[in-house]
């Protein structure tokens, strides 16, 4: 290899190479981007140079993309680079192993089964159909072919090395020319579903032929891409194309043995790339969060699919045309809009992007024509954040690759490690842009000359979930995606391939689309879908009423019905009608006009119905302040509400403000002449509820009659709720399900069974009150219904139960219909700012993916929209906040015009209440549960949405109920921590072993370290869940086993802890050390594997144990079942033991004494 060129001519001539012209048409001052340079050419031509002692880095040649700039960085950047030794072809004997390519480690490690998206070979098939293939000329080609490129008979062996073979590669002809059309088609159906094969198991390429009536043919190529990359690919489908038609081509001079060995003697990767790595490892975001069925839900977690769009040879033109003028590589142009879309339908809008390169080092001038491995990659940081249109998100990509191929000698691989071993747990990149822009065509004129077109193509790797590659072909441009389908939601990767291709379509068409900002990728379809589900339940007319307009009409027409059963008795709705009318009168009295603001406070009983009627009927606004609250915070509620004075049920508590009992308003009031209560508009204020949110901070919500009655009217419409309902009232009035408790069931006429205070918090007491009177409706919390399933109790009473508010379990509705075998069940979305519920999920079967019944769709009257942080509608099991508009939404928060603006947003000419809830649409129009948005939390740099940790730990078997949450360890660092409870057969359900079944459903981020194992889950007086009180229980619990150290108990563990020891450089490994959170890697476990295999005479250890086991205590225990006893594996283990600590001479001796 020469030394660095200094010359502007030198330059130019290999710029002029590059872009396949000739150097006298080169303009020295023209933008060479615009002139059609990628940056996989950039990159090729930074890394020679810079190998040939320029230090000249990508990022620099991208800045100034001329000839005269880059002569101007040659000359000033160029040192005498060491000659290069260029090996003979036969330095080497074929029967020697050599070791595998870092690309080729990472893909025979991970297609094992027990890897993350692990299981199938890095694969790539390829149809062509042509006419009149001749079987043996295809054959006589074959033998030729593999006779020129031994990596075609390569062969990778069980410890992580490989060999080249003497076998040949035979050709399979299948005859198919007596076969009808469709019997034809249906074998080269099942010819293209059986091309699936493993490297280990034999060739790494097979060549088939399918001989078809009327003279056509199939030419079927099916490639193990551990031995020949996509570039190899190209070469080797030129040279058989080139044999078939009877041509020669000289020997080559140089091997792909050689090459890996002249890369190794190259310079190493520099210190400066590497501390900037490292520099970077914590803060590196994971990949794009998109909507994935987890792996133990997926039909089939192997199965590939790909998807194909060709654009023709015009929109290329114009699209490469649009970038060039906007100074950006083709290649970053459709990388820029994949990236676009991975942000539309990811989480994160900052993520890691894997960029295979191509790139091969000059060593030899035959070095472009051999086969083999030459890939390499880089990790990108993609923060897309603040990048809302295409140009911007381009130079966005741009400008990170420019700066991250400055400090390509750290190889991406090599930075997962450091993730790896920075987080404690394998890493995986499994998002992947792969550009063969400016490589050429993958097929050459002779192969489709010969050949025929390509007609199908697939590839697949492990450790990839999607996989987008642009190509050029001559048709044009080709974009496909490679995906895992069944890893996906339904719809969603069809739904961002065509996002993708719509984009680019609009690059190429339209100028002005460079700079727009992105259109919404919810499609029309869709906001079709949400539209036809949210009309399913009907427009339901207001009926004009206020909340207590329903309950005097019955006290009217039905004066003798019963309306409250409660310890007090039984009143009917004539006599409560008598008592709420004097206590308004009472209230008139002591002044209270309409408007005015009246606090209700005191114990829960019957005189609270009074109470709420009487304020109602009056005109005036009740509000609770609940009997639970600290003297300072009721003192707030009180103030912030404007309240004018209290209405207290049961003693009057001491109070500064004005105030009356219930009895005393009656009493008064029974004495007032000539009161009639006024008629109330609904649009007037009916309630202010006080509610804290995640802040703790009270805020009053102002609820108008009309909000509410669009709950009401909906609920007893939908279930049919009348005289013959009765309703257990166990809501307390700062619980907006109370009011579904009075107002709704007082409405439909029928009966209110009243819980007293002291027995709130007793399920018993609930069950027994249902039998006795026979109660038909629960407006119950979840946590209620799941103390309520505790206990024993005739529950066959219960027709109807709407629950909402949290998590509900489908166990939960089976366990109940089990009891109430006639109950319609409905899950319910809602906040108190939407008038208790906004959406509904009536269940009539459980779906077999609900981890939770779904919120369902809108109420009558209520729209709502699934928002993302960019402030558009989210598609289809795309995340986002949950926000709400139309008849039920509150007019804000009470003397709080700043949180009322934050909240209640204006937007398309509506009013839309943001609820804070994280939710997703599903496929049909159907709302989903995610977790709130304050629940997602980062553990070791992994975004975690609480929610999701909960739902994989109630899907375990076992497992009754489970709350995650963010804790302090004693190492005083913050860690995943969850509180479990058992069902009732699952007694003794232990934290390991919980955590041992997470370990096989979630990603190691999310099994949480901390697991306390309880009889039941705390909940709030309102019936949610405790989470202060979770955390509380979580906080001082120990971190699991696995952190403290544990010496070997066996010669078998004491043999692997040394072994591992010495791998890793480390004074001492325990036995149940975490391979991977004390630095192991996968290169490091096929080193442990390879002593295994001489050292302790295990020739059946693979790295899927390493993987599969974690531990050198589980590692011992695999290997032992492996060997069927532990006998011998622990004699040769003494015996390694006792060599190993001997000195030198001592072994010198020792085999002196055997001779």
């Amino acid at each position: 290899m020469s030394l660095a060129p200094t010359t502007a001519q030198s330059v130019r001539d290999e710029v002029a190479e590059l872009l396949g012209v000739s150097s006298d048409e080169l303009d020295p001052q023209a933008d060479l981007i615009a002139s059609g340079l990628d940056s996989i050419r950039m990159m090729s031509l930074s890394g020679r140079w810079r190998r040939q002692g320029i230090d000249v880095g990508f990022a620099a040649l991208a800045a100034n993309p001329t000839v005269s700039a880059w002569t101007d960085l040659v000359a000033s950047n160029s040192t005498p680079a060491p000659a290069r030794v260029v090996r003979s072809s036969a330095a080497a004997d074929e029967d020697e192993t050599f070791p595998l390519a870092p690309i080729q480690h990472a893909l025979w490690v991970g297609r094992n089964d027990d890897q993350q998206l692990g299981g199938v070979a890095a694969h790539l098939y390829i149809e062509l159909d042509g006419e009149g293939v001749d079987p043996a000329r295809l054959q006589t080609a074959a033998t030729a072919l593999a006779a020129r490129h031994p990596m075609l008979r390569v062969d990778i062996l069980p410890d992580g090395t490989q060999r080249i073979s003497d076998r040949g590669l035979p050709v399979t002809v299948y005859d198919l020319r007596d076969h009808d059309r469709e019997e034809a088609q249906a074998r080269l159906e099942e010819i293209r579903h059986e091309k699936s094969h493993q490297i280990m198991h034999g060739e790494v390429l097979q060549i088939s032929l399918s001989l078809l009536p009327d003279g056509r043919t199939r030419l079927h190529v099916d490639l193990d891409m551990q031995a020949a990359d996509a570039v190899s690919y190209r070469n080797f489908m030129s040279d058989l194309a080139e044999f078939y038609g009877g041509g020669t081509l000289p020997d080559l001079g140089y091997t792909y043995r050689e090459y890996r060995a002249a890369l190794a003697d190259a310079v190493p990767e520099t210190d400066e790339d590497r501390q900037w790595w490292a520099e970077r490892i914590p803060t590196l975001p994971e990949g794009p969060a998109l909507p994935l069925v987890p792996r133990s839900e997926q039909a089939d977690p192997r199965r590939g699919t790909r998807r194909v769009h060709i654009f023709d040879v015009a929109t290329r033109d114009a699209l490469f045309a649009a970038a060039h003028r906007h100074g950006i590589t083709p290649a970053m142009a459709v990388a820029a809009s994949y990236s676009g879309t991975l942000a539309r339908w990811s989480t994160n809008r900052r993520f890691l992007l894997n960029l295979p390169m191509f790139g091969r080092e000059q060593f030899h001038p035959d070095v472009d024509k051999l086969v083999g491995d030459f890939t390499s990659s880089l990790m990108l940081d993609v923060d897309l954040t603040d990048a809302h249109t295409p140009i911007s998100r381009a130079r966005v990509l741009q400008e990170t690759l420019h700066a991250t191929a400055r400090h390509a000698s750290y190889s991406g691989l090599s930075v997962l490690r450091d993730l790896t071993r920075h987080h404690g747990t394998p890493v995986l990149a499994p998002i992947v842009y792969t550009s063969a822009l400016g490589l050429g065509d993958l097929f050459a004129g002779k192969v489709t000359e010969f050949f025929g077109r390509p007609v199908w193509t697939i590839s697949q790797g492990p450790q990839v979930l999607l996989d987008a590659q642009a190509t050029p072909v001559a048709e044009g441009l080709m974009i496909n995606w490679d995906t895992r389908e069944d890893a996906f939601r339904p719809g969603v990767a069809d739904a961002m391939f065509a996002h993708h291709i719509a984009e680019l379509e609009r690059l190429a068409t339209d100028e002005s689309s460079w700079e727009a900002v992105d259109p919404p990728a919810v499609t029309s379809e869709q906001l079709a879908v949400r539209d036809a589900a949210g009309v399913v339940l009907g427009a339901g007319a207001p009926s004009g009423d206020a909340l207590h307009d329903g309950f005097f009409r019955r006290a009217r027409t039905h004066p003798d019905a019963p309306a409250v059963f409660s310890s007090a008795g039984e009143l009917s709705y004539g006599e409560l009608g008598q008592r709420v009318l004097a206590a308004a009168a009472g209230l008139d009295v002591a002044g209270v006009r309409r408007g005015d603001a009246v606090a209700v406070m005191g114990p829960k009983n019957v005189e609270q119905i009074i109470a709420l009627l009487a304020i109602s009927a009056i005109g005036a606004v009740y509000v609770p302040v609940g009997v639970d609250h600290p003297a300072e915070r009721a003192s707030r509620m009180l103030t912030n509400s404007g309240a004018r004075m209290a209405l207290v049920c049961g003693d009057k508590p001491p109070t500064t403000m004005p105030a009356l009992t219930v009895a005393e308003a009656i009493r008064v009031g029974s004495r007032a002449n000539g009161f009639a209560p006024p008629t109330v508009d609904p649009a007037e204020l009916g309630y202010i509820l006080f509610t804290s949110g995640s802040t703790g901070e009270p805020k009053g919500v102002e609820m108008a009659h009309d909000a509410a009655m669009n709950t009401v009217e909906f609920i007893n419409g939908h279930f049919a709720i009348g005289p013959q309902d009765r309703c257990l009232a166990l809501s307390t009035l700062e619980c907006d399900l109370s009011v579904l408790d009075i107002f709704g069931m007082l409405r439909a006429g029928g009966a209110i069974v009243v819980v007293d205070e002291e027995h709130r918090r007793d399920p018993d007491v609930w069950a027994r009150l249902i039998e006795r009177h026979a109660v038909t409706v629960l407006h119950f919390m979840p946590g209620w219904l799941e103390m309520l399933a505790e206990v024993d109790g005739d529950l066959s009473s219960v027709r109807v139960v709407p629950t909402g508010g949290d998590w509900v379990r489908p166990e939960l509705v089976r366990t109940l219909r089990k009891r109430a075998p006639h109950m319609r069940f409905a899950g319910l979305g809602g906040a108190t700012e939407t008038a208790t519920h906004n959406t509904v999920c009536e269940v009539d079967e459980l779906a077999a993916d609900w981890t939770s019944i779904p919120l369902g769709v809108p109420l009558p009257n209520n729209v709502c929209r699934v928002v993302g942080a960019d402030g558009q509608d989210c598609p289809d099991w795309v995340p986002g906040e949950l926000w709400v508009s139309g008849r039920g939404v509150a007019r804000g928060y009470r003397a709080r015009p700043d949180l009322t603006e934050q909240r209640f947003v204006r937007h398309n000419g509506r009013t839309w209440y943001r609820t804070g809830d994280l939710v997703r649409y599903r496929t049909g129009g159907v709302i989903e549960f995610v977790g709130r948005a304050d629940h997602r939390v980062k553990i070791s740099g992994y975004r975690v949405e609480l929610g999701d940790v909960e739902a994989a730990l109630r899907g375990l078997p076992g497992v009754d109920s489970a709350v995650a949450a963010v804790v302090p360890a004693d190492s005083g660092r913050d860690v995943l921590a969850a509180l479990v409870s058992a069902d009732t057969a699952a007694a003794g359900l232990e934290p390991a072993k919980i955590a041992a079944a997470m370990a096989e459903i979630v990603a190691p981020h999310m099994v949480p370290k901390i697991i306390v194992t309880a009889d039941e889950i705390p909940y709030t007086v309102g019936g949610k869940i405790d989470r202060v009180a979770v955390s509380s229980r979580l906080a001082g619990a120990d971190v699991l086993a696995g952190v403290g150290y544990r010496a070997p108990a066996t010669p078998l563990e004491t043999a692997l802890c040394a072994i591992v020891t010495s791998v890793l450089g480390r004074d001492r490994i325990g036995a149940d050390d975490d391979f991977f959170a004390v630095g192991g890697d996968s290169v490091l476990a096929t080193q442990v594997v390879a002593r295994l295999r001489t050292w302790l005479d295990i020739p059946s250890a693979a790295v899927a144990d390493i993987f599969g086991t974690r531990t050198v205590a589980a590692l011992a225990a695999r290997l032992t079942a492996n060997e069927g006893s532990s006998a011998r594996l622990n004699e040769v283990a003494e015996l390694f033991l006792e060599v190993s600590g001997m000195d030198g001479a001592e072994v010198a001796s020792a085999l002196e004494t055997t001779r």
